[in-house]
């Protein structure tokens, strides 16, 4: 007959398993669990448990022989249910953001060096997302002659985001002309959310322009390109990092599996798609096939939003097999996402 409920002694066997799934990469039998725990039953009550786990779906038999591993269905419950909650940061973590603060670094700067530290502290690949920048604000706007015909277009977001791009003109500009036009740019664009700057918006003022002085609709073409780059989701930078710490699990040793995985990190329109199944805000964890690219059925994935001055957010996401430490990896992505935004947020003023 089918057990239909997790008990205290399932659930107390069950975490044992992952706990040591997590920790030896290989099947957990009932003797392991016999000798490394006090579970105050014996070995073959244990293996009872864990047949009756089994049949319920939270444990899997890899081979007939061969003790268990948790599934899917065992981690999330794992996550839900039986994991310890851990509050305290590691010191290491502290100072390491300390000294983002210290630094003021820009802000594609903090991003890189976020990443970078978030995957040698966790061991596994890490990815951060910009923000999504439809409610911030252009802060400075700025056309620069750098030669004949060719112009640098400067955009700075309220949040610290900066565009360059240099353009290249059929007609060269005077001072004059160029001075018009940045004063212009900045009464029409500056202190503008970027949601309010659509299409029909940036067509009136580009007709506004063309009539105020004599100049082809070209540059501003350009301007609009720049600024529908920028406001884009679908053209949110990532910034990746601990590709390699992937290579050092144990379950991605199957070189068909290790593509699979590679194949994704390997493209950041791929990692977009990513980034866009995580549709809560704060803390959400996506284990195995709860991932909808088919290519992370082995893996999971700890994401986490993090916000600028409540008027924009990005995402930060740390990829893992399913046999991830999912306290650890919780318990830092959490206080990373809370202590980034403030960081991005000073820095860009």
């Amino acid at each position: 007959m089918m057990v239909k409920e997790v008990d205290e002694r399932k659930q107390k066997i069950l975490r044992a398993i992952i706990q040591e799934h997590i920790f030896r990469a290989e099947p957990i039998g009932s003797r392991t669990l016999s000798k490394n725990y006090d579970l105050g039953v014996s070995s073959a009550t244990i293996r009872n448990e864990m047949s009756d786990l089994e049949e319920l779906g939270y444990l899997e038999q890899p081979h007939t022989s061969a003790g268990r591993i948790p599934s899917d269905k065992g981690y999330r419950y794992y996550v839900d249910v039986l994991m310890e909650q851990h509050n305290d940061v590691p010191p290491e973590l502290e100072r390491a953001l300390e000294s983002f603060y210290k630094e003021r670094q820009g802000v594609q700067e903090i991003m890189s060096g976020m990443v970078k530290m978030l995957s040698r502290m966790t061991r596994y690949a890490v990815l951060i997302s910009e923000p999504r920048l439809q409610k911030s604000k252009i802060k400075k706007v700025e056309l620069v002659n750098l030669a004949r015909h060719s112009l640098l277009i400067v955009l700075i977001t309220d949040t610290g985001i900066v565009n360059n791009k240099v353009i290249k003109l059929n007609k060269e500009l005077t001072p004059r002309e160029l001075r018009y036009i940045n004063r212009f740019l900045v009464s029409k664009l500056r202190d503008k959310e970027l949601a309010v700057l659509n299409a029909d918006y940036l067509k009136s003022v580009e007709k506004e322009l063309v009539k105020k002085i004599n100049l082809s609709q070209e540059l501003f073409n350009l301007i609009n390109d720049e600024l529908e780059h920028i406001i884009d989701p679908g053209d949110i930078e990532i910034y990746l990092g601990g590709t390699s710490y992937i290579l050092e699990q144990p379950e991605f040793t199957d070189l068909a599996t290790l593509k699979k995985v590679l194949n994704i990190l390997d493209q950041k329109e791929i990692l977009r798609k990513l980034i866009a199944t995580s549709s809560k805000e704060g803390l959400e964890v996506k284990i195995g096939q709860e991932n909808k690219l088919a290519e992370m059925e082995n893996c999971s994935v700890v994401f986490s939003t993090y916000s600028l001055k409540g008027s924009a957010s990005g995402k930060i996401g740390v990829i893992g097999p399913t046999r991830m430490e999912y306290t650890r990896v919780i318990t830092t992505v959490d206080f990373v996402s809370q202590v980034l935004g403030k960081i991005i947020s000073e820095v860009s003023g």
